[in-house]
C-alpha cells in the first residue's frame, strides 16, 4: 500500500515501473473508494499496487468504512487468488566429494592411504600416470571424507559444525519420522534427542566462536576482521529496492529517452563540474587535416587565461 505525496505522483509511479491500481479496477460506491475523512473534506489518497500481469488474480479492492488504521485513514483491503505452483528441480544432482572435511584425523587418514594405495610407479606415460593418479585420489577421497547427495545448497552457517553436531542431528531426524506413531515413547524420544542436538549446538558454537575471538586477538587474524565486515556487508545488502529518476523539478520520469538525458546530465555536473563561466566561440573553420591529435590553441582563449591570472 502506497500514500499519495503529490498530486499524480501515484500514476507516474504506476506508468514507470509497470503497475496497476488495485482500487480503480472496481465500481464502488463512495464509501468504499474514501480513504481519508477529516470534517468535511474527504479523499482517496490510499492505494494498493500490484504488478499488471497478477490483474485477473485481484478479485476485489474496497475501503471499510468502520475501520481506521490510523486517525482518519480507512482501511483498504484488497483480494488476490494466488495460484501455488510446486516448483520441481530438474537439474540433475551432481554427486560432490565432501573436500571441506580435509583436517584433522581426516586428513590424516586420507594421506595415510593415498601413501599405502597411490600409483606412484615411474616410467610409465605421462597421461596413464596422472589418470590412474586421479582415479585414486577421487577413490580415497569419497571412501573417507564421503560424498554428498548432489542437492540444491541452502546456504546454512555451518562452519562451527563438528562430528559430534552431525551425530546429533541425525539421531533428532530419526525420531522426527517416527512422527506416524505418535505414541507418548516417540515423542518423549524425539523430545530428548532435540534437547540433545540442542545442546551440542550450543557446545560447538561456543567453542567455535571462543577460538574465533583468540584467533583475532593476534597479529595474523587482522584480516580476518575486515574479511568479515565485507562479507557482513555483503549480506545485508538490500539489492531489491527500488529507486526512481527524477529531473531537476522533482518530476518522475517515466520515457527512456528522459532517463538516459538526466543520467547524462548527473555526470555531465559530476565530472565537469557547475562552473557557469563565459563560453567563448571558438571558431572552427580551418581545415581538419591540420589539426592533428589536438586543435590550435585560439587568440580569444590566451587572452582570457591571461586575465585569470594573478597578479605577480
Amino acid at each position: 500500500m502506497v500514500a499519495r505525496v503529490k498530486r499524480g505522483r501515484i500514476f507516474c509511479f504506476a506508468l514507470a515501473y509497470d503497475l496497476l491500481i488495485a482500487n480503480a479496477l472496481f465500481s464502488k460506491r463512495e464509501s468504499h473508494l474514501v480513504t481519508f475523512h477529516n470534517g468535511q473534506h474527504s479523499s482517496q489518497i490510499d492505494f494498493i499496487l500490484a504488478r499488471r500481469e497478477d490483474r485477473r488474480d485481484c478479485l476485489d479492492c474496497k475501503v471499510i468504512p468502520g475501520e481506521c488504521v490510523v486517525p482518519q485513514h480507512k482501511l483498504v483491503v484488497a483480494d488476490f487468488r494466488f495460484r501455488v505452483r510446486v516448483h520441481r528441480d530438474k537439474r540433475a544432482r551432481i554427486a560432490r566429494t565432501k573436500w571441506w572435511k580435509l583436517r584433522g584425523e581426516a586428513a590424516q587418514t586420507f594421506k595415510e592411504r593415498m601413501l599405502g594405495e597411490g600409483p606412484w610407479e615411474e616410467g610409465e606415460d605421462v597421461e596413464d600416470m596422472w589418470l590412474k593418479m586421479a582415479t585414486c585420489v577421487r577413490k580415497v577421497a569419497s571412501e573417507v571424507f564421503g560424498v554428498s547427495r548432489g542437492g540444491k545448497q541452502e546456504g546454512k552457517d555451518t562452519w562451527w559444525w563438528n562430528d559430534e553436531v552431525q551425530r546429533a542431528i541425525k539421531e533428532k531426524e530419526c525420531f522426527k519420522r517416527l512422527h506416524l506413531d505418535k505414541s507418548a515413547a516417540n515423542i518423549e524420544s524425539y523430545n530428548l534427542a532435540k534437547r540433545i542436538a540442542k545442546r551440542a549446538v550450543r557446545v560447538a558454537k561456543g567453542k567455535a566462536y571462543d577460538d574465533l575471538y583468540q584467533r583475532l586477538a593476534t597479529k595474523e587474524g587482522e584480516k580476518d576482521i575486515y574479511r568479515m565486515a565485507r562479507i557482513r556487508e555483503r549480506k545485508i545488502r538490500d539489492i531489491n529496492q527500488i529507486k526512481c529518476i527524477k529531473d531537476g523539478t522533482d518530476r518522475l520520469l517515466v520515457k527512456d529517452e528522459e532517463i538516459k538525458d538526466r543520467w547524462r546530465e548527473y555526470f555531465d555536473k559530476l565530472f565537469n563540474g557547475e562552473n557557469e563561466g563565459p563560453t567563448l566561440e571558438l571558431d572552427d573553420s580551418f581545415d581538419d587535416t591540420n589539426r592533428r591529435f589536438v586543435r590550435r590553441i585560439q587568440e580569444a582563449e590566451i587572452g582570457e587565461a591571461l586575465k585569470r591570472m594573478k597578479a605577480g
